[in-house]
């Protein structure tokens, strides 16, 4: 169902912990209720405790792609843009969440975890712009391009890792979204 990612920051999770949607707060039906039982990463886990009123990504009505958008900075140790695309408070809310997930540093181990997060997020970065380029030069041969449209066909994926950010990054380049 979560495709082995946290269900916020859409990293890969080797050690999953069981995040409650809406907190349990010591109600044991919400605490095992099926529907209430999220694939989270430790991280946040421990950001998102008992904030509600965000966007339910298992909610098929609910479309948290177009509703917020996510991007990579250049360098891995800047800010990863999140930002709403709507103005309603459950998508300004997990926007909030999300900015918090991928950026909050402001303990020991959330800084360390920061940086892991986002080295391994910049590594993929740096495999979308390599197919990117790929595509873009003159020079390739077509077995080239037709393995980097693959590979980009890939990422924006939604079983793939942080596929959030190739879909954006893709519909926000004119190049590709022309191609995509």
């Amino acid at each position: 169902m979560f495709y082995g990612k946290c269900y916020l920051c859409e990293d890969d999770v080797s050690d999953p912990v069981i995040e409650h949607f809406i907190p349990h707060e010591g109600d044991p039906a919400k605490k095992y209720d099926w529907n209430n039982l999220y694939y989270a990463c430790h991280r946040c886990n421990g950001i998102k405790g008992t904030i509600t009123d965000i966007l339910d990504c298992c909610d098929p009505a609910t479309d948290v792609f177009r509703a917020i958008k996510c991007l990579c900075p250049s360098v891995p140790d800047d800010k990863i843009t999140v930002e709403a695309q709507y103005n309603d408070s459950k998508t300004q809310n997990t926007a909030g969440l999300l900015d918090k997930c991928y950026n909050e540093n402001n303990t020991g181990i959330r800084g360390i975890s920061r940086e892991a997060l986002h080295e391994k997020l910049f590594e993929y970065y740096c495999k979308f712009i390599v197919n990117r380029r790929i595509l873009k030069s003159r020079d390739s041969l077509q077995s080239d391009r037709d393995r980097a449209m693959e590979h980009l066909t890939q990422m924006q994926d939604v079983s793939y890792p942080f596929s959030v950010f190739w879909r954006w990054h893709v519909a926000s380049d004119a190049f590709l979204a022309k191609i995509f």
